[in-house]
């Protein structure tokens, strides 16, 4: 049986330090109706060129030029116009900062195939050099039109392996079936970036289809390696205060906007707040800019909104929504497997993600286990120096070891792991530790 065509739609803006690895991961997909397109927005850097050299000589890879920055909405829309117009059964939009497992598309496709009531399907996202903790199994929305990934900064596991509806997929790694983006159209290029993806999902809910995750499906995303930092940063902010107005107005009854009205007034206020108590004085006039951008869009938005289906009673994202928080929960995300050190008792810790990883220099080595929590069972981990397995430790209370002289890469993996929800903390811990060398303290 003839398989779906799949276009796999690569949005890219001068990263051509990211098209490598991503490319060569399409390349190796085991799925073989598919099309690998680069939607270059205008890039100067020589990522067309690289691409149509370097990766370009397979048949399956495509090359759309859009000629000018269009912003994230506007060319991937232009590469699923294309799509539509090729026959493309489905599309997966995907960041240029990722990598995809050989049988992601697979899953994908064998899902959406099972179940035709889906609109889209979102894959389970991890981090590119920390695979061990999520960036995103689909979206979660709040009341007040926030957004931000389901389980981000959390440790993969069986938990987050089970299908399960949801609000939206995140536009870093979205699949969607082209059937039903000719019924709700397509991006909204007036967002340009982040929250566009979210109004998409909003209105396949309202046409009448679902969104699940398909967390067989593997992604490898460089979290923020795209508007991080400096400029980009405030620029990134704004986009986001901005379009989660425009988010609202667009798919939000008057009956449902004037019921929230005061939580987005409230969280206006707590937002203001937060920027004042930070020193971050600057995010006071972004906020105004995007008051005011609202109220211009906003004959627009409801325009919009009068031509969206009506909503069955019963059915759609309703269920899916967020009361609390009302604002993305703070972000914590391990740097090398490492979190921040937590003080407990006299001593300082460092919390560490499942997998961890430190280069040390040469002479005697000590590394200390400490459980925070016996309650909840033993901690546990084991450490290989240079590949070579070192030492095993597991205590309910604290282990240690100890030798006369080490160097090289240490690795450390446990399979304990102490969940949010017991400890408190944001993010799952899976061990304590603290490693010295040359009395000095490393970790």
């Amino acid at each position: 049986m003839k398989k779906p065509r799949v276009h796999v739609l690569v949005i890219n803006w001068n990263g051509q330090e990211h098209l490598k690895a991503c490319f060569d991961s399409l390349l190796a997909s085991t799925y073989t109706d598919v099309a690998f397109v680069l939607v270059d927005n205008g890039s100067d850097d020589g990522s067309v060129a690289f691409v149509q050299e370097y990766i370009g000589r397979d048949e399956r890879v495509q090359v759309l030029s859009c000629g000018e920055n269009l912003g994230w909405s506007g060319g991937n829309n232009r590469g699923i116009e294309a799509a539509l117009e090729a026959g493309a059964e489905y599309v997966l939009l995907l960041n240029n900062d990722t990598a995809i497992a050989p049988d992601a598309l697979t899953c994908l496709v064998d899902a959406m195939d099972a179940h035709p009531s889906w609109g889209a399907a979102a894959p389970r996202m991890v981090l590119f050099d920390q695979p061990t903790v999520l960036n995103s199994v689909g979206l979660h929305m709040s009341s007040i039109g926030a957004a931000w990934d389901r389980g981000i900064g959390r440790a993969d596991g069986p938990d987050w392996h089970v299908e399960t509806p949801v609000v939206g997929a995140c536009g870093g790694a979205a699949f969607l079936r082209c059937g039903v983006l000719r019924k709700t159209g397509l991006l909204p290029e007036a967002f340009q970036i982040y929250l566009d993806d979210l109004d998409l999902c909003l209105r396949i809910w309202r046409a009448g289809y679902e969104i699940w995750t398909v967390p067989s499906a593997v992604v490898r995303h460089k979290f923020s390696a795209t508007m991080g930092t400096g400029p980009w940063a405030r620029r990134k902010y704004y986009l986001n205060t901005r379009n989660r107005f425009w988010l609202l107005l667009r798919n939000y009854p008057s009956v449902q906007l004037a019921k929230i009205a005061p939580r987005v007034v409230w969280g206006e206020c707590r937002a203001l707040g937060r920027a004042l108590l930070d020193g971050n004085y600057s995010r006071i006039p972004t906020h105004i800019r995007a008051w005011g951008a609202a109220l211009r869009y906003a004959p627009e938005a409801r325009r919009h909104y009068a031509t969206l289906p009506a909503q069955k009673e019963g059915s759609g994202y309703g269920p899916l929504v967020c009361h609390q928080p009302a604002f993305c929960p703070p972000l914590m995300l391990p740097v090398a497997g490492w979190y921040d050190p937590v003080r407990v008792g006299d001593r300082d810790l460092r919390p560490m993600a499942p997998e961890s990883w430190l280069d040390i220099p040469h002479g005697p080595l000590r590394v200390s286990l400490v459980n925070c929590y016996p309650e909840a069972g033993l901690a546990q981990c084991t450490i290989t120096l240079n590949g070579a397995p070192l030492c095993t430790l597991e205590s309910p209370g604290q282990d240690q070891f100890y030798c006369d002289e080490a160097s090289g890469a240490l690795h450390l993996r446990s399979t304990s792991l102490f969940p949010s929800h017991l400890t408190g903390h944001a993010v799952d811990i899976a061990a304590w530790v603290t490693i010295e060398q040359n009395d000095k303290r490393l970790v």
